[in-house]
């Protein structure tokens, strides 16, 4: 049996369907007031728990021979749903209770997403949880299996991070001269469901997507999919620097986006698209994506 946490979210939505597929006894973790329809339609085992509450969390665990995590309290606090404590509380203190929890269960594997490059920005919010996870189940007798995927393109390839090519305005962060493995969350999905089952999965690995873009290279894709320019505004990279620091304590959620921003801009990532090939998964083009995000909208708002 596989306890998911956090399947009512975008990736976990796509992992659910991944591991049900495979016909596995799947229960998940659902905080309450969340819609859980979806993962019941699956045939999933629905428990209700918080990761603040230790107790919910054995009695998630009981029984489990696998866990899988990729639970963040981010866009609830950017959306004003989560407190100035979400990711002190959730993402590192709350997924630290449920290493325990787990352990205690006599969990065998332990599947946690982290993110690719959060040793490069430790003094962010975000990565310093992740970082403080990833130490404590190298420490743990479960065989962790640690996925740290590039940006998501469902996420970091639309107007959610001020691509906003429906209004005609996109913002680009820094430079925009890295390049950036823009990644399919789909395809992370699959891959973490097939390390989920397998005998012996990587202990750590880093996912990106086919291709290596820049932020100046996607604002041109968008344009061209959109037909016309599009007004550019720049953020510094020295904005984000100093922005990531010194709002760690008074915004952490804001904080968290400017240094993910940051990790955008310094530098062209190490990792590519071979974990996924590996596993025959033949990885979403990011330009693509873009073709279809563009194409979706427009054909909305007509």
């Amino acid at each position: 049996m596989i306890l998911l946490c956090g399947g009512t979210g975008l990736l976990g939505g796509m992992i659910a369907r991944e591991l049900a597929a495979r016909g596995v006894e799947l229960r998940a973790l659902v905080r309450d007031g969340s819609d859980a329809g979806a993962l019941e339609r699956l045939g999933a085992e629905v428990v209700r728990g918080d990761f603040r509450d230790p107790t919910s969390l054995a009695r998630a665990a009981d029984g489990a021979q696998a866990v899988v995590s990729g639970v963040t309290a981010i866009l609830r606090m950017l959306e004003g749903r989560e407190g100035r404590d979400g990711l002190r509380g959730v993402d590192e203190r709350g997924h630290l209770a449920l290493v325990g929890a787990a352990e205690r269960a006599g969990v065998e594997h332990f599947v946690f997403v982290s993110a690719g490059g959060m040793e490069r920005i430790p003094h962010v919010p975000l990565a310093r949880a992740k970082l403080a996870v990833e130490a404590r189940l190298r420490e743990s007798p479960m065989r962790e299996v640690i996925v740290a995927p590039d940006a998501f393109q469902e996420v970091w390839l639309t107007p959610i991070v001020q691509l906003d090519w429906p209004n005609g305005k996109l913002t680009l962060f820094g430079r925009g001269e890295s390049k950036a493995r823009y990644v399919s969350a789909e395809d992370v999905a699959a891959a973490i469901a097939a390390w989920t089952v397998a005998d012996d999965p990587p202990r750590r690995v880093e996912i990106g997507g086919p291709e290596g873009l820049t932020r100046n290279e996607v604002a041109d894709l968008i344009e061209e999919a959109v037909g016309r320019p599009l007004k550019r505004r720049r953020v510094p990279h020295a904005v984000l620097a100093v922005g990531s620091r010194a709002l760690a304590r008074v915004k952490p959620e804001v904080a968290t986006l400017m240094g993910l921003s940051l990790l955008l801009d310094s530098g062209d990532v190490p990792w590519d698209d071979t974990p996924l090939r590996e596993l025959g998964i033949e990885p979403r083009s990011p330009r693509e994506f873009i073709r279809q995000a563009v194409a979706g909208s427009t054909s909305q708002d007509s």
